[in-house]
């Protein structure tokens, strides 16, 4: 009986998942999608955790103002009993993170307040097709299935971290040391490719539109041969009005090859029929 009643409905829907360009009153869909950014896992190159991290001290300030997200556009177009789709998006995340605090010492005379800035930006570019097979459930609600290949473009990003200490005297207020640190990294591109399902629920509000949801995860191989380039400088004033300046410069050759699924990456559609 469950034999049976399995075949019935393995059927029923590959019957109303056929003849698609017949039954579609239109052939075409152009969508905008918003979704989460994909994650390579490499946290060189995709890091939302937060940046400068906690000090040690009784009492201290800290602020981020984030922002990660992706946009683009779909076309789909019914061709016979199945749909092929293309896309093109673009990722924008930005950081900013401010972190200070003061560290007081009655014993040794002396306070420490220090402060840190952190900001960084970078652009992907997300380019992917697919080829869908589309069962109807009931009324206006179908389901889609059918894989997707994505290509994933992260482009050289900033980062600027400013750090700064300033210690004086309790009793008199005297300077003892003054510190400014500059750091400027710049961050080679790398790319991910691969493949992941499409499973993605959808509902007709009208004849003409359209909403849809995916959870998108991608089996991808993130490759670089790129580099990336830091430059480190620190201002010292003293106690006894003298200076230090000291300069660092950095290269970092990268020679990576990775195998590994993305983390899930959720995303809303909303669609026009033509």
């Amino acid at each position: 009986m469950r034999k049976t009643l399995f075949l019935l409905v393995l059927f029923t829907s590959t019957v109303k998942s056929q003849n698609l360009e017949e039954n579609s009153k239109f052939k075409n869909t152009i969508s905008l999608e918003f979704y989460q950014p994909f994650q390579n896992n490499i946290r060189e190159f995709y890091n939302d955790d937060w940046i400068l991290g906690y000090e040690p001290s009784e009492k201290s300030n800290y602020s981020r103002n984030a922002f990660s997200n992706a946009f683009g556009i779909s076309y789909e177009r019914v061709l016979k009993n199945f749909i092929l789709r293309t896309r093109f998006g673009v990722s924008v995340r930005k950081i900013e993170e401010s972190n200070g605090y003061e560290y007081i010492s009655e014993e040794q005379n002396f306070t420490s307040i220090l402060s840190k800035e952190y900001s960084y930006k970078q652009i992907h570019i997300n380019s992917l097709i697919g080829v869908i097979k589309r069962v109807n459930l009931v009324n206006n609600f179908d389901f889609d299935f059918g894989i997707d290949f994505a290509f994933v473009h992260y482009q050289k990003a900033e980062g600027k971290l400013q750090y700064n200490i300033n210690e004086k005297t309790i009793s008199d207020n005297r300077l003892l040391k003054d510190q400014i640190i500059n750091v400027n990294d710049r961050i080679g591109s790398i790319q991910s490719i691969g493949f992941g399902p499409i499973l993605k629920p959808l509902y007709n509000f009208s004849d003409r539109l359209v909403v849809s949801a995916e959870f998108q995860v991608y089996f991808m191989n993130t490759f670089t041969k790129d580099q990336t380039f830091r430059l480190e400088t620190s201002d010292t004033i003293f106690e006894d009005g003298s200076s230090e300046n000291i300069e660092i410069s950095q290269e970092i050759n990268y020679n990576v090859n990775q195998w590994n699924w993305t983390k899930i990456s959720p995303l809303i559609r909303i669609g026009y029929l033509f």
